[in-house]
């Protein structure tokens, strides 16, 4: 079981607990659709078999050993054209939560975690826009925390980098104050700037020469910022202009 976290703002006073269940953003949606939610709501689950990433991809966890959890926002305040914000503010909290271990994180655009080239977590960001906006969003994390075995070379968790386990219920109690606070700067609207300079400078392959497959083809260059709207913007090798991609339209090749 997993304890509310009476000592923050917003996130984790409310805590549901699921021992298993299909998505944990299905059903936060749900609470939302219902009208039953609290802003700051978790659902999380110690065993998710539907869990899913950006854009529809899965997300592979074994049962008890890493943290599945989804909560709500109800971010009224941000305008709609700035939204991509909540990416940041969520991808700069989990930053700050591992590198409390281990000083080998980045940021993969948009808002997956790597620790020495391998992916330790991922977020999944479904916005409720209405009028002129955002009434709800529900924010899914899977966090690779105490599994050892992985699909994917490319996969790594805190018990791997470490060496030793990590207790889930501390790492939660521990992230979910980070994303409290992270959240409580972006409620603030005066943070906004620092918000987004700081996720570049922690961003692989920011203002760095890195491999990218786009179109099947290697080639080399850099990201050199991120739009409002959260397209990424790279200026390949040999080239002048700069070009944006969005989800999915360029990939990122890992050199080790």
């Amino acid at each position: 079981m997993y304890n509310s976290i009476h000592n923050t703002l917003i996130i984790g006073k409310n805590i549901i607990y699921l021992p298993s269940c299909h998505s944990t953003n299905d059903i936060a949606a749900e609470l939302v659709h219902k009208g039953l939610a609290e802003e700051g709501t978790v659902v999380i689950t110690d065993n998710q078999v539907g869990g899913r990433g950006q854009r529809g991809t899965k997300w592979y966890s074994e049962p008890g050993q890493n943290l599945t959890f989804s909560f709500i926002l109800k971010p009224v305040f941000l305008p709609i054209a700035q939204q991509f914000l909540i990416s940041q503010t969520i991808a700069l909290a989990i930053f700050d939560f591992l590198s409390a271990y281990t000083d080998q994180v980045k940021i993969k655009w948009p808002n997956d975690i790597y620790v020495s080239g391998k992916k330790i977590s991922g977020t999944s960001i479904e916005n409720s826009i209405q009028g002129t906006i955002i009434s709800s969003t529900v924010i899914g994390i899977g966090i690779n925390i105490k599994q050892i075995d992985f699909p994917s070379s490319r996969m790594t968790s805190l018990a791997a980098v470490l060496g030793r386990e990590v207790s889930l219920h501390d790492a939660f109690e521990q992230l979910i104050k980070m994303l409290d606070r992270r959240y409580e700067d972006l409620m603030s609207m005066t943070k906004n700037g620092t918000i987004h300079a700081e996720y570049l400078t922690k961003l692989h392959g920011y203002q760095q020469p890195i491999t990218f497959n786009y179109q099947n083809k290697m080639i080399k260059g850099s990201v050199t910022g991120v739009a409002d709207n959260g397209r990424i913007l790279v200026l390949f090798d040999g080239e002048q202009d700069i070009r944006d991609f969005g989800l999915k339209e360029i990939e990122w090749v890992w050199d080790n």
